[in-house]
């Protein structure tokens, strides 16, 4: 319960402290820049990318889990919005477009991200994800394990690495040539997120996708951006997004 009051916290304090932010993204509801930006990262076109974020619903694997986390989480009195929440959609839709081989995520908690992601895969026929996080019973339900909201039916294309991303990421990337997306979403300070940039920047291939969540949260994200003179970097919906092109 206490991640939810310091999650419910964290929103608040965000909304409060970033109001352009917030109407900026209401405008953005209504001329699909979300859309465009998609586009423009991932080369399929917009009406592809609308099909795409409407694509979860249909998929019954995702569903049933879903369904099943928020009758636990509703018996615990736990907020399940984020279950539906539009940044793990878009995140599903730049997977979906990018088509990746490789994709590397730091923090899995109840493994909400996680099921979206593989969803994309599962959908693409395609890929690998890579997960790191720490199995900490202070933010999963009591008697669950990390990752348990992703189906059985999509773990075949998940390896799941538990422990801290200090020690596992960096072996993780010297054991893969090269890496089409990197997600962060783990521990959200301004240290961890630049480190956990720079680690896995030197390995993203040429036009492979930096994605980082809650990238509001503080600078780490905008300054890693200008450190790499990063020609299409955008947040939507809280969620960074960097694409490594060279000048």
């Amino acid at each position: 319960m206490r991640w939810l009051l310091r999650n419910l916290q964290h929103r608040v304090h965000f909304a409060l402290r970033n109001p352009r932010y917030s109407l900026r993204s209401l405008y953005r509801e209504f001329i699909s820049a979300d859309e465009r930006f998609l586009t423009s990262i991932t080369g399929v076109p917009a009406h592809k990318v609308r099909a795409f974020l409407d694509e979860p619903i249909r998929c019954e694997l995702l569903t049933d889990c879903l369904r099943e986390a928020e009758v636990i989480f509703r018996a615990l009195k736990i907020e399940s919005a984020d279950l539906y929440a539009k940044k793990v959609l878009i995140q599903y839709a730049a997977i979906r477009g990018f088509e990746p081989d490789v994709v590397v995520e730091t923090g899995v908690a109840n493994g909400v991200s996680s099921a979206y992601l593989l969803s994309a895969l599962h959908a693409n026929n395609r890929g690998t994800l890579y997960s790191i996080g720490l199995d900490d019973p202070e933010y999963l339900p009591a008697g669950k394990s990390l990752g348990w909201i992703v189906p059985e039916g999509l773990r075949s294309r998940w390896k799941l690495m538990v422990g801290d991303a200090r020690d596992l990421l960096p072996k993780l990337l010297s054991d893969v040539a090269s890496i089409d997306v990197f997600i962060h979403d783990s521990l959200h300070t301004y240290e961890h997120m630049l480190w956990e940039y720079r680690s896995a920047y030197p390995r993203l291939r040429e036009g492979g996708l930096l994605v980082s969540d809650d990238a509001m949260w503080n600078s780490a994200f905008r300054e890693f951006a200008h450190e790499m003179r990063a020609r299409q970097a955008q947040i939507i919906r809280g969620v960074g997004f960097l694409q490594k092109k060279h000048l």
